[in-house]
Parts: C-alpha cells; structure tokens; sequence
C-alpha cells in the first residue's frame, strides 16, 4: 500500500511539473523558436567521386550534418556557428537574390553531373531549389550560393578536401 502511495505521489509531481522553456535564440529568434530552419544543402552522386551529404544550419548555430559517400566523416555529426557565421549566410542567400530564383533548374545540358538541393527561410518564408549542375542555364549567383554556404559552415571539416575525396573514389 505505502508503495502504490508513494506512486501515486511520484505520478502526480511528474504530471504536474512544468517543463522547462526553451533556451533562446542567440540570433534574434522568437522565445522558443531558436532551433529554427535557416539554410540546408543537399549534394547528390555523379559520375565520379562527388561527396555526397546533407547539411542543416539552425538560426540558434547548430549545423547538424549526414555524410553518405566520398566524405571524410561519414554517418551523423554536428557543429556550432558563430553569429558572425550565421549573419554571413543571411547576407550570402540575400545579396545572392535567393529567394527570386526558380524552383528547379534541371535541364540535362551537360549529363553526368551531381544535384545539389537548398533552402533557406528567412522572414516567415521558405524557399527550396532542386539544382542539377549540368543546367547551363542555371544563374551563376545560385552556384555562388551553394559554394559559400559550404565555405562558410567549413563542410570540409566532414567532407574532406577535393584531394582526400579523389584518393577516396580511386579505392
């Protein structure tokens, strides 16, 4: 009897805790909206040794990456960015002209050519654009998009330098 007591007690203070808040945003976020989607890159397979990995950067800085193939870190990890760093993709995805771009640039001009898949959300919206790297028609502003976001998150920490990925592909 004293234990069903004792549970009933235990029961009760867990039912009735009040859990708690989430920890802010150190980049301006609502309360408890910190963990919010600001950018993700998606690089598929080609016709070679092309990392093929995803990569999602949080407005609080948590980057949270999946390699899969010709990558040095395969499997999950994570990181932390700056303020600085996540100022900096901001301003790299709206200098850029993002959010006016197409959706999809998939025109097999050139064939044998990896995708890269991104999105960014920025004022309550999201944008997302499916790029296959052989459209020559694709704007040059959305391939400096791709390769600075890689540049600024430093995704050669879990892919490797081009170097290491070629020695990957020859084994």
């Amino acid at each position: 009897m004293r234990v069903l007591a004792l549970a009933s007690v235990f029961a009760f203070a867990c039912g009735s805790a009040t859990p708690a808040p989430p920890p802010p945003s150190n980049h301006g976020g609502t309360p408890g909206g910190g963990h919010e989607h600001l950018a993700s890159i998606e690089r598929t397979a080609c016709f070679g040794w092309c990392p093929i990995y995803k990569l999602t950067v949080y407005r609080d800085g948590v980057v949270e990456y999946d390699g899969d193939s010709y990558v040095k870190t395969k499997g999950k990890a994570t990181g932390q960015l700056t303020v600085e760093q996540l100022t900096a993709i901001d301003e790299l995805f709206q200098k850029n002209g993002y959010m006016g771009f197409a959706d999809t640039y998939t025109d097999a001009s050139v064939t044998d050519m990896p995708s890269v898949h991104t999105s960014y959300s920025a004022g309550g919206k999201t944008k997302s654009i499916q790029h296959y790297l052989g459209d020559q028609h694709a704007p040059e502003q959305l391939s400096t998009v791709e390769e600075g976001l890689d540049h600024i998150v430093q995704v050669e920490r879990w892919i490797g330098t081009e170097d290491e990925r070629e020695k990957m592909g020859r084994h």
